[in-house]
């Protein structure tokens, strides 16, 4: 099997659903490369000619750029939920503050299968848009910059980012910490960050505004370690390249196990991956 770079195929993405194009094999009869649009976001290709496939995770501009919901015509989610500014968060009635007792139970048990408690979601500061769409809101630099709003909808990707997904690190333990821990997604930082440092990118790339987070949060004995989803090869690509990125600057280490910290039933066994003391 041929791994296949989607990356120079990206003007035929579909918007939602399948395509089929040219490969391997010239002609309209020869048409075998399928780009098949997933609920995630992701397009994964397969052509059924030499066998080669690929997966491009999408990035979080393009997922919240998606229509994946027919039924609005074409808007997008924020169009149809009109989404308060980011100045009114804490003033729009249409945020609301929830009780973890009184979410819905679905909501509960995905917070719960993450490894996740009560108090860190009280921590998080999250709210519910009009009560039920469940909204973590983003600081960079002690700043409200973002939003990332989970729609619990199957026609809508698993994630929805409005404003920058810029975030500084945080940690629930002691802020002199000497490990930094980079994630792909929050929830993944939010339960590191129970003995270390931490910051979600959001996605798998590293921009010059969050290496500069990282670069100022660095100091003498401190060390960053890259732990993405790695569940593509892709992936596992673009944390090597923020590893090699970073490594000329802070001290490094990289984590490339088949593994989200968020799915490990311990934590201990999470640490100890950190640790490099885990046969994962």
């Amino acid at each position: 099997m041929s791994w296949i770079n989607l990356q120079a195929y990206q003007e035929y993405f579909p918007e939602s659903g399948q395509v089929r194009i040219n490969h391997c094999k010239s002609g309209e009869a020869n048409r075998k490369f399928y780009l098949t649009r997933q609920e995630t976001g992701e397009v994964v290709g397969y052509c059924h000619h030499c066998g080669g496939r690929g997966v491009h995770k999408a990035s979080y501009s393009e997922m919240r750029q998606l229509k994946p919901d027919k039924t609005y015509k074409g808007e997008c989610a924020f169009q149809k939920w009109k989404v308060p500014r980011l100045d009114l968060w804490d003033s729009d009635e249409r945020w609301q503050q929830v009780p973890f007792e009184d979410l819905p139970l679905l909501t509960r048990r995905w917070w719960f299968k993450s490894g996740l408690n009560v108090s860190e979601y009280e921590m998080a500061g999250i709210k519910m848009l009009d009560g039920n769409k469940f909204t973590i809101p983003l600081y960079c630099e002690g700043n409200l910059t973002g939003l990332a709003i989970r729609p619990m909808k199957d026609t809508l990707p698993k994630w929805l980012m409005l404003g920058s997904k810029n975030v500084s690190p945080f940690t629930q333990t002691n802020p002199g910490n000497d490990t930094l821990i980079l994630t792909e997604d929050y929830l993944s930082a939010l339960r590191l960050s129970r003995y270390y440092s931490t910051l979600p990118l959001l996605g798998i790339s590293l921009n010059d505004k969050v290496f500069s987070l990282i670069t100022k949060w660095n100091k003498a004995g401190r060390k960053v370690v890259i732990w993405l989803d790695n569940d593509s090869l892709q992936v596992k690509q673009n944390a090597k390249q923020i590893y090699k990125k970073l490594e000329q600057f802070v001290k490094c280490g990289i984590v490339l196990i088949e593994k989200e910290p968020k799915h490990f039933l311990h934590d201990h066994e999470m640490r100890e991956v950190i640790h490099g003391k885990s046969s994962y």
